[in-house]
């Protein structure tokens, strides 16, 4: 488990009534050097996000607080808690008006309690403001909101919930699984559970779920290289590690918090000389200063290193113009992408996902990442993700795919 000085933890009462949940929290406290804790109820909830989560001083962009907007960012805070799968079990969440953060806002809907609708989430297509994107989707399994990263681009770096009733979740979602045509199923984007392991426990109980399921597949996704955990499970063979890569400058300077690049290759191929599938995204594609060798550099380290399964692009989105001008500073950019940035002033919030970078600038970076793939490693298969089929028509030429025939690092179709 990461090393995390969290400035308040919170106990949700619900979790004393779960034995298991008790012996959990008490495992994870301990890691964490046994913090003091708040014992805390539903009606909490406005008190808990305003004590800890993001600073009044700073005005949300996006309807978000991201990181690189605040300068002083700190550890988590933690919210410890169970699922409500019984609407009974449940009260009524604070109104999403109530917050000046989207995201503080979910939060407290978990504080009231959520069920399903927190345990899985569903993309089957992804249109926006009347434009498709191309995206294989799929579900997705969740039992954390909140990460210990502190990436500029991110909002999830100041309150963290722990669902800790895993052996009930576990159980409460092998028959939906089951039930479902979908063969892969991405764990947790919500959060990056492994940073929380061995610890949570996660893992181990969703790798021999996966096993015993037949054709179904478990997805980590994860920035860390926290996998010592992964390497000696008994059940791997329906578990997929996957791991978003960046070059060391986007590492260091952006995402903060996270492994560097080498770490990460090493922590691919560990992984993969464990036995695991292992596939890699870069994601999100930040092009700052010098960002093509830095690319190239990265790609070669990658492939001396590791054999990815398949490899997913995807440029810096879901972000305003005026937000990423204010997340990367004035200067934090390749001088190209700054001046393209600061005159793509027309944003649609329907269309976030062509945000803050025109459709050429997006085509121009993935190219150059596709053109040096193929150089090192050529029969490596590589997607776009979330990306408009007009970028994929521009790029039709050098890609092995088509948006009809997308072969994906986490769609839910795209098991091994």
């Amino acid at each position: 488990m990461y090393k995390m000085k969290p400035p308040h933890v919170y106990v949700h009462r619900r979790v004393y009534k779960n034995p298991r949940a008790v012996v959990r929290l008490e495992r994870m406290l301990e890691a964490l050097g046994n913090p003091p804790t708040r014992e805390i109820t539903s009606a909490d909830a406005a008190e808990v996000i305003a004590e800890a989560g993001p600073p009044s001083s700073i005005e949300p962009m996006d309807n978000s607080v991201r990181m690189g907007l605040d300068p002083n960012i700190r550890d988590p805070s933690l919210i410890f808690n169970t699922f409500a799968w019984e609407e009974s079990d449940r009260d009524e969440p604070l109104p999403a008006e109530k917050f000046r953060d989207w995201h503080m806002a979910s939060l407290a809907r978990a504080i009231a309690g959520r069920g399903d609708d927190f345990a899985f989430s569903r993309r089957d297509s992804l249109v926006c403001a009347g434009v498709r994107y191309v995206c294989q989707g799929g579900w997705g399994l969740h039992s954390l909101m909140g990460c210990p990263h502190k990436c500029d681009y991110c909002y999830e770096g100041y309150l963290a919930n722990i669902m800790l009733d895993l052996e009930d979740f576990v159980e409460h979602i092998y028959p939906v699984i089951m039930s479902r045509s979908q063969r892969l199923y991405r764990y947790d984007m919500y959060s990056d559970s492994i940073c929380f392991e061995p610890e949570y426990g996660a893992s181990a109980l969703l790798s021999e779920m996966f096993a015993r399921s037949g054709d179904k597949y478990l997805l980590y996704y994860t920035k860390s290289d926290n996998v010592d955990h992964l390497l000696d499970l008994p059940h791997k063979s329906n578990s997929i590690f996957y791991l978003t890569l960046a070059s060391e400058t986007v590492c260091r300077e952006i995402e903060k918090d996270t492994p560097s690049m080498a770490p990460r290759i090493e922590a691919l191929r560990r992984c993969q000389q464990a036995g695991y599938e292992v596939r890699v995204g870069f994601s999100p594609i930040i092009p700052v200063k010098n960002w093509r060798q830095e690319a190239t550099d990265c790609l070669e380290q990658l492939f001396a290193a590791v054999r990815p399964r398949t490899v997913r692009l995807w440029a810096l989105s879901l972000m305003s113009p005026a937000a990423a001008l204010r997340a990367f500073g004035d200067g934090g950019l390749d001088e190209q992408f700054m001046r393209l940035v600061r005159e793509n002033n027309e944003f649609n919030p329907g269309e976030v996902f062509d945000q803050p970078f025109p459709h050429s600038a997006r085509a121009e970076i993935y190219a150059h990442y596709i053109s040096e793939i193929r150089r090192i490693s050529p029969e490596t298969p590589v997607s776009l993700c979330s990306e408009r089929r007009e970028v994929w028509d521009m790029l039709a030429d050098q890609l092995c795919m088509s948006p009809d025939e997308l072969f994906c690092c986490c769609g839910g179709m795209s098991a091994p």
